[in-house]
């Protein structure tokens, strides 16, 4: 089970990166977590359009939804090439044209029920941001992953961190210009997720454009040992 950073950035990228978009493979099962603007063209170059099983979006904010219509042209050009995608139920305009793309079988989330795509079993824990929001936890059995989407620092968390291995987290502010006005965590809050999952791994993601990658590293490395910060283009054991 391994994940690969399409993008990390977020509201929009820094120059040649790309915004939330992670890629999930398995042995033979391979599902797209986000499709921020940008992540096409690398999750061309990490797999065949014919290899995807399945999307999840974890809210549908532009920074995580601009490439799946992109997507849905490149599905449409594989003859009966239809895939489920999973996202939230909302009142967002932007819901009935996702809607309208033939290339998807939409699927609405509901937090407490269980689904399965091949070798994955995952579940959607609501999260608090300023549109309908989850955050998702799948496995293969063996290893987990948990993938906040973007949030504040709320209870509901916690259970979805909870027997994680690996857990991508909204780092978006550092913690001295972070307040409770904004829409995500802090890079502190999101690495101190790793106390409720009993040894995973946190990788900070959802990258303030206004950040260098040094200034996030420093940040992360005031609080955490093992917490990291994602790095686009790149390939983890989950």
């Amino acid at each position: 089970m391994k994940i690969t950073v399409l993008g990390k950035y977020g509201p929009f990228p820094r120059a040649n990166g790309a915004t939330s978009g992670y890629l999930l493979k398995g042995e033979k099962t391979n599902a797209v977590i986000d499709m921020g603007s940008g992540t096409l063209s690398r999750l061309l170059n990490a797999i065949s359009i014919k290899d995807l099983n399945f999307v999840i979006l974890s809210h549908l904010h532009f920074d995580h939804i601009s490439d799946i219509f992109p997507l849905s042209y490149a599905l449409n050009f594989q003859k009966n090439k239809k895939v489920n995608l999973y996202l939230p139920n909302c009142d967002l305009p932007v819901l009935e044209v996702i809607k309208g793309l033939n290339a998807f079988n939409i699927i609405f989330v509901e937090e407490g029920k269980v689904y399965n795509e091949g070798e994955f079993t995952f579940s959607f824990y609501e999260v608090k941001h300023p549109v309908k929001a989850y955050g998702v936890k799948i496995t293969n059995g063996t290893r987990t992953l948990a993938y906040t989407g973007d949030s504040v620092y709320v209870e509901n968390l916690k259970n979805l961190v909870d027997g994680a291995n690996l857990i991508i987290a909204d780092g978006a502010f550092l913690k001295e210009v972070h307040n409770d006005k904004l829409p995500h965590m802090s890079i502190a809050q999101a690495v101190s997720l790793e106390r409720f999952s009993k040894g995973a791994k946190v990788m900070v993601s959802h990258i303030n454009y206004a950040y260098t990658d040094e200034e996030v590293i420093k940040e992360i490395k005031m609080h955490s040992k093992s917490a990291f910060i994602a790095k686009e283009n790149t390939e983890y054991n989950v």
